[in-house]
């Protein structure tokens, strides 16, 4: 059935550069994955259905600029959806908010580009990553009140959340963008990976 991928970005803000890159992240998720990626933007999703696993991908847009009710039927669509769920950046902060958890603008400068994260907790979705690991970063807001169920598995010097889990939900999320990975930066494969197989044990 597939990988479906739900674009968080606001509508006003996807210009063709913006709607390329998203197209880049659905066709390197579908190279990972090596199965079928299909895409849709969270405005028309009413529910979620016949897919193996959920990725809500990252947004440059501030939360203040989204319709609450769009958010909220998103919400319920995602929490009903009885299958893994891997949130990326903005879509990591949707699934903390989604749990009653909190985001807020970030205290502290946020990284641009690849920089270095700490492993706190190697479990499942960073498992086989070493203690320290460089992944891409490019966000402004962050979680500040972790919900419960979930536990941080991974902070950074700019970012006490960096990535968060929930076993009971099957929900993993990354404030960093693990779909930007090079040779030289492969962790971020890992880490998809290592997801895409979670998915893949019922």
């Amino acid at each position: 059935m597939g990988i479906f991928l739900i674009v968080t970005e606001h509508r006003g803000f996807l210009d063709e550069a913006r709607l390329r890159a998203y197209e880049r992240v659905r066709r390197r998720l579908e190279t990972v994955a090596a199965t079928t990626v299909s895409r849709s933007h969270y405005a028309e999703v009413e529910d979620i259905q016949d897919c193996d696993a959920v990725v809500l991908s990252g947004s440059s847009a501030p939360w203040a600029t989204h319709d609450e009710r769009m958010l909220e039927r998103l919400g319920e669509a995602v929490r009903a959806f009885d299958g893994p769920v891997l949130g990326i950046c903005a879509g990591m902060q949707l699934q903390a908010m989604f749990a009653g958890g909190s985001v807020s603008r970030a205290q502290r400068e946020a990284a641009t580009g690849f920089a270095p994260v700490e492993v706190v907790d190697e479990g499942d979705l960073l498992r086989g990553l070493a203690p320290q690991i460089t992944v891409y970063h490019r966000h402004t807001d962050e979680v500040t009140s972790v919900p419960k169920g979930f536990r941080v598995v991974a902070r950074s010097a700019q970012c006490e959340v960096e990535a968060i889990v929930d076993p009971a939900r099957r929900w993993w999320g990354t404030q960093f963008h693990p779909e930007e990975f090079s040779p030289s930066h492969p962790d971020g494969e890992r880490v998809l990976r290592n997801f895409f197989e979670l998915a893949r044990v019922r």
